[in-house]
């Protein structure tokens, strides 16, 4: 068998973090309440509801890393170490942190706990990387512009450094994420835990020439908007193969999707890298997952694209192109199926999170973890037990009978 990266996967809530235990990932980093980037979009704002997720996913095996990596000014270094204090006691497996004065403060109160360089400190070389290393750092989440060369040499002059590249997902238009246009054009502070994504906003954008002041040129990239600041998603499943010798784990990006986004996703990874390591045959319906999802054009970014010939046109990525892109609104519905069960008159029905309108012998398809299936609803019970001839989304609790065996954290999809 040959040695394959592991998978790592980000949260919202503890849902998605069940499922993407649940679909493959071998790991989930989690955010931590005011210290982490991404806390406007954290469903889990208490540290109850932190830890229980901790230790479910202990009990999947897999790892739980706290991302505590904001750049804090004065008024926030007595809030991170307040939570310090909290999340330390829920035996997280590593902390992702970035600034110096942050690892200064967790060293303070652990010097036990593992310690990952988040890529918001733009690590591009080997000396930066054995500065860290010589701190106890041990895990590196490289820059975004990094070629897979330059990871190569990291890792031959390095080899004692767990190296983290990102595989899939959003893209930022800054420089390894530090972003100063969300504090200008919206107040709010994408380097520490207010990121608008204004990179991603839709604008309208004209050229004026100097001696014609009254003509202007507006510039549209489709019929009405201009999109001068986002970058398309990054995936690179097709090339995984050109990538897992030199580095530990890849990572996998989201921010704000659903279940289905991450089911789909950690689905599609795990699935290629376990075919690389048998040498075994991938599935195209399972690797194709990544187009059921809504994303941008897909490019295979820096780390197969040298930044000398990066303005050249490049190569789409095998089976995705403009065509089969889709607008970050689009929607593809889905329903949760969780672990909780009853059973009835020797018949099994699954708790489900409705979505949409539902009625008896509807048809999907539903993701498992060995290939992608049809299934249809037999039938339906409401949070009473009794039975209904129709599920919506109003509802906050249904169970269903399903023509298939599951198991808990399925996803059906359309």
């Amino acid at each position: 068998m040959k040695r394959i990266p592991e998978l790592v996967a980000p949260w919202w809530s503890y849902s998605k973090a069940m499922v993407a235990a649940s679909f493959g990932a071998d790991a989930v980093y989690v955010w931590v309440p005011f210290t982490s980037l991404r806390m406007r979009q954290n469903k889990i704002k208490d540290f109850t509801e932190l830890g229980r997720t901790i230790d479910d996913l202990h009990n999947l095996d897999k790892m739980a890393y706290l991302t505590m990596n904001i750049f804090p000014r004065n008024q926030d270094i007595k809030i991170f170490e307040q939570v310090l204090e909290r999340v330390l006691d829920l035996k997280p497996d590593a902390i992702i942190f970035s600034d110096p004065g942050t690892y200064n403060l967790i060293k303070k109160y652990s010097w036990n706990i593992k310690l990952h360089l988040s890529t918001q400190t733009s690590m591009l070389n080997y000396e930066s990387i054995k500065f860290r290393y010589d701190l106890g750092v041990s895990r590196v989440v490289l820059a975004r512009e990094l070629h897979i060369s330059e990871i190569a040499e990291i890792k031959q002059r390095i080899p004692e450094m767990e190296l983290e590249v990102f595989a899939h997902g959003a893209m930022c238009m800054s420089y390894s994420g530090r972003c100063l246009l969300g504090e200008f054009l919206a107040a709010r502070d994408g380097n520490k835990w207010d990121c608008p994504h204004v990179c991603r906003y839709k604008y309208k954008v004209y050229i004026q020439e100097e001696r014609r002041p009254e003509q202007k040129y507006e510039i549209l990239w489709d019929e009405e908007w201009s999109y001068i600041l986002s970058s398309k998603d990054l995936c690179t499943i097709h090339r995984l193969e050109e990538i897992v010798p030199y580095v530990d784990w890849l990572k996998i990006e989201w921010r704000s999707k659903w279940e289905f986004y991450v089911g789909a996703a950690v689905r599609a990874y795990r699935h290629a890298l376990d075919a690389i390591a048998n040498s075994s045959e991938i599935n195209p319906d399972i690797i194709n997952l990544v187009n059921e999802i809504p994303h941008r054009t897909y490019r295979d970014g820096f780390i197969l694209n040298p930044r000398w010939t990066v303005a050249e046109p490049q190569t789409e990525v095998s089976s995705m192109t403009v065509d089969t892109a889709w607008p970050m609104w689009g929607r593809k519905y889905f329903w949760l199926i969780l672990p909780q069960s009853i059973e009835i008159d020797g018949k099994t029905y699954f708790q489900m999170i409705p979505k949409e309108n539902i009625k008896r012998w509807d048809e999907f398809k539903f993701i498992s973890k060995t290939d992608i299936w049809n299934i249809k609803i037999i039938d339906f019970l409401d949070e009473y037990q009794k039975n209904i001839e129709t599920i919506n989304c109003n509802m906050k609790k249904v169970f269903v009978q399903l023509d298939k065996h599951i198991e808990g954290y399925t996803i059906l999809y359309i």
